[in-house]
């Protein structure tokens, strides 16, 4: 049974928590627009015209468009309806990441999710506006976060998989599936299409299946399987497929014709073991791979996939060395990582690229065009950082939070 939560219900928290943050920019343009005292003609021209209004709000920041709600009924009618919401995602395909989630143990089924912002806010919202006892994000995609929860169903106890969007605190409560354990990941793209699907690798025996849901048809489906490496890269969707990687294997699941395709590494560049990768997810419509052959490696290559002939390429070398300066911290003369990155995310400018890293306390954002460095926090929980592979997961594992109000 699908739950889902109104856009209205969630206005006065949501507009309270933004009011404080709406840009001097977006103010003056409800300013012009919505004041009878400055311009009246021009008021009543976007007012009366919906297809108009709708055409200037579309091109607003999500944050600045919630507050906006407040301005008449009309408004919140336009914005908070789910086609605008849809239209608005599919036109702003751009997608900053604002912030990332992360476990410090991440099999602890109670932890509270940590986040950092990427851009200096000072918090982010987190889906504990789901009234549960526990909630714990297992994936997100392209402003979308899976969690699952604990809930009774028919007096029993049980975990379900709920779909919400941070931004406009909205969710829906997915059929039951009878089995939260298995690896599961969202896939969703606004840039194609406003429906989004949730596919859990799971093993039934004899045999390995895909149990996949689409908001669409709104039921489990299930497809059959050959098993996947045990050793491999955590799945990353990207150009409407999500994706492995394993030391002999680039595997990925087509999400519209749900087809499993393997294809062999390449011979150049080389794909090391999978226990050597740093990072492995998507930044601004590419997938990225990292991988250092020693932990103490203080330079190494970014890889990039090409998004026609899935081919990888060599996007860039790294060297810290310069950073020992300024992060002695980072300087490694032992077995163990130093620091990790947490996200591959865009710089200011197009096509410059920036890391995410964990270091000694820290959250740094390295900026590799530039080679500026600037501070998130300085409160990080110290950990021992180990390797990306299946189930280790310490500090690799972040969720993208990035501002969108596509409906749930």
């Amino acid at each position: 049974m699908e739950n889902r939560i109104s856009f209205r219900k969630r206005l006065k928290l949501i507009t309270d928590s933004t009011s404080s943050e709406t840009s001097p920019a977006s103010e003056k343009l409800i300013t012009d627009s919505a004041s009878s005292e400055t311009s009246p003609a021009s008021s009543e021209v976007i007012a009366s015209n919906v297809d108009l209004l709708s055409e200037i709000l579309l091109r607003l920041p999500p944050k600045s468009l919630l507050r906006f709600m407040s301005v008449s009924k009309n408004w919140l009618d336009l914005i908070s309806d789910s086609q605008f919401g849809s239209k608005h995602a599919h036109r702003n395909c751009n997608r900053t990441v604002s912030g990332l989630f992360f476990y410090h143990h991440y099999w602890s089924r109670n932890e509270q999710v940590k986040s950092v912002s990427l851009l200096g806010q000072s918090s982010l919202p987190t889906p504990y506006y789901i009234e549960c006892r526990r909630v714990r994000i297992v994936s997100s995609c392209n402003g979308l976060i899976l969690c699952d929860i604990d809930c009774f169903i028919h007096n029993r106890k049980t975990t379900c998989y709920v779909v919400c969007n941070l931004t406009t605190q909205e969710f829906t409560r997915l059929p039951e599936h009878g089995d939260t354990q298995p690896p599961a990941y969202l896939a969703f793209d606004p840039s194609q299409s406003r429906h989004y699907k949730v596919v859990l690798y799971n093993y039934t025996p004899p045999s390995y299946q895909l149990d996949i849901y689409s908001s669409e048809s709104k039921y489990w489906r299930h497809i059959t399987v050959d098993a996947l490496p045990v050793k491999r890269l955590e799945g990353v969707f990207w150009n409407g497929a999500i994706h492995w990687l394993s030391n002999d294997h680039h595997i990925r699941f087509d999400v519209g014709s749900e087809e499993l395709i393997r294809i062999p590494n390449p011979i150049a560049p080389k794909i090391l073991p999978v226990d050597k990768a740093r990072y492995f997810g998507e930044c601004d419509g590419h997938l990225i791979l990292i991988q250092m052959r020693l932990r103490s490696a203080m330079g190494f290559r970014i890889l990039q996939m090409e998004r026609d002939s899935f081919s990888w390429i060599v996007k860039c070398r790294v060297n810290f060395r310069p950073l020992i300066s300024v992060f002695p911290e980072i300087n490694n003369t032992s077995k163990d990582y130093k620091f990790h990155v947490l996200c591959a995310a865009k710089g200011v400018n197009k096509n410059e690229l920036g890391l995410v890293l964990a270091t000694a306390g820290k959250v740094i954002y390295y900026n590799l065009k530039c080679k500026t460095l600037k501070v998130l926090r300085d409160d990080f929980p110290k950990g021992n950082f180990r390797g990306l592979y299946f189930n280790q997961y310490h500090y690799t594992r972040t969720y993208q939070f990035i501002e969108s109000l596509s409906p749930v």
